[in-house]
C-alpha cells in the first residue's frame, strides 16, 4: 500500500477513535479488573472485561505477546478492519491503540519481556500516555 494512503487511513482511524473516545467518556464507566504477574524477566498484565462493553486501550509502543484465556470480542484493527477474536487464542499484538466490543466476558493477557516490577514505570515504558484516555484506563 502507498505510504500516503496508509497515513490517510491512519489519520482517519485516529479521528474516529478520538470521536468514539469523546462519546464513551460521557457514558457510565465499567471497572475492568486488572491483575499483575511477575516472573523471571517477564510481566503479565491480565484484564477481565465484561460482556457488552466498549474497550479503548492505551496505545502500546511496541509488539508484545497476547493471550486471550476466555471470551469473545470484535476488535477494530489499525487499518480500520474488524476482526472477531475467540478464546483460547495466542498471538503477537501490534503496536498502537485497539478498540474492541466485548461480546462475552473476556480474560485477556498482555505479556512482555522485562525485569521491571514497578507498575507505573512499566506503563510509561510500554504505552504512549501522551494521548488522552478514559479515567481509570
Amino acid at each position: 500500500m502507498n505510504l500516503a494512503v496508509q497515513q490517510d487511513i491512519d489519520n482517519l482511524l485516529s479521528q474516529k477513535v478520538d470521536h468514539l473516545l469523546s462519546q464513551v467518556e460521557q457514558m457510565p464507566q465499567v471497572d475492568c479488573q486488572t491483575k499483575h504477574y511477575f516472573g523471571p524477566s517477564i510481566y503479565i498484565r491480565e484484564v477481565t472485561m465484561p460482556a457488552g462493553t466498549v474497550v479503548i486501550g492505551k496505545p502500546h509502543r511496541k509488539e508484545h505477546m497476547c493471550v486471550m484465556l476466555q471470551g469473545r470480542m470484535v476488535v477494530v484493527l489499525g487499518d480500520g478492519t474488524k476482526q472477531e477474536l475467540v478464546a483460547p487464542l495466542t498471538f503477537v499484538g501490534s503496536a498502537g491503540r485497539k478498540v474492541a466490543y466485548i461480546l462475552e466476558t473476556t480474560v485477556f493477557q498482555n505479556i512482555l519481556a522485562t525485569d521491571e516490577t514497578d507498575i507505573e514505570v512499566l506503563e510509561n515504558m510500554l504505552v504512549d500516555n501522551t494521548q488522552p484516555m478514559l479515567e481509570g484506563e
